[in-house]
């Protein structure tokens, strides 16, 4: 069975000493029943990992003493996903899957075919607790970053700066990832690219992010849905850009004390 993994600040660390408090403590005294002496993972949201065993349970705090420091391995290209917001559990799904895949941001906007609905700042915070769950499960030290909705026309205008720009469109007919990747000149470390609503892009918006350097691509001759797109892609780009490719143990930076 896999450690049991637990989200904390890195204030949370004190030399070898992890504190845990609040609902994740609670979680793991009440809910999993862990003792001490019990093995552990804890993330700090940088990308560093402990490995640690329990060794005090009290009413208010758990604490745990770190017997391994790692740091994950970066990505080859580093992966922007801009996501038009969807509906409901649409929305939950993809921002699920998407960490898992392991996209490093996720900006959300609002287009034509988008109910124009600011979220609040309660449904901010559920997105995000979704986020770092996606991030236990997959075993992700770093959670990405999610950035609040925008108008299309301003992240057309101010996207994240990344040497390969690509919205996926369904009635692109002619180019291919494939021939978009093999345009490109100048070597690739990251990659913005743009998934649609439900009702999908008009064509005044592909052809604005034409303009600012977008290539218009295919995900084949299917009508996918919204969320299935999202995924597509993105499983396609990491696969296609590398990185996919299995994570040898000598590129994890280890440390048997914290720094």
């Amino acid at each position: 069975m896999s450690l049991r993994r637990f989200f904390i600040k890195p204030t949370d660390i004190t030399g070898k000493t992890v504190r845990l408090t609040g609902p994740e403590a609670h979680h793991l005294r009440t809910v999993l029943r862990l003792s001490p002496g019990d093995p552990l993972t804890f993330f700090d949201g940088t990308g560093a990992r402990y490995q640690a065993r329990i060794a005090q349970i009290l009413k208010d705090r758990v604490t745990a003493t770190i017997s391994e420091h790692t740091l994950d391995p970066q990505p080859k290209i580093r992966l922007h996903l801009g996501q038009a917001l969807l509906k409901g559990p649409r929305m939950d799904l993809v921002l699920q899957k998407a960490t898992e895949l392991g996209v490093e941001a996720i900006w959300l906007f609002c287009s034509e075919h988008v109910i124009h609905k600011t979220p609040k700042a309660a449904q901010m915070e559920r997105w995000q607790r979704i986020i770092i769950e996606a991030c236990k499960q997959c075993d992700r030290a770093k959670p990405p970053e999610i950035h609040a909705p925008r108008e299309l026309t301003d992240l057309l205008l101010n996207p994240p700066p990344c040497d390969l720009r690509l919205i996926f469109w369904e009635h692109e007919a002619q180019q291919r990832l494939t021939d978009v990747l093999a345009d490109q000149k100048n070597e690739c470390l990251s990659t913005f690219f743009l998934l649609g609503p439900e009702g999908g892009f008009s064509e005044s918006e592909v052809a604005c992010a034409k303009q600012e350097g977008f290539a218009p691509i295919s995900l084949g001759p299917r009508i996918l849905r919204a969320e299935t797109a999202t995924l597509a892609a993105t499983a396609i780009l990491q696969f296609v850009l590398g990185n996919l490719d299995p994570a040898p143990q000598a590129n994890q930076e280890k440390s048997p004390c914290v720094p």
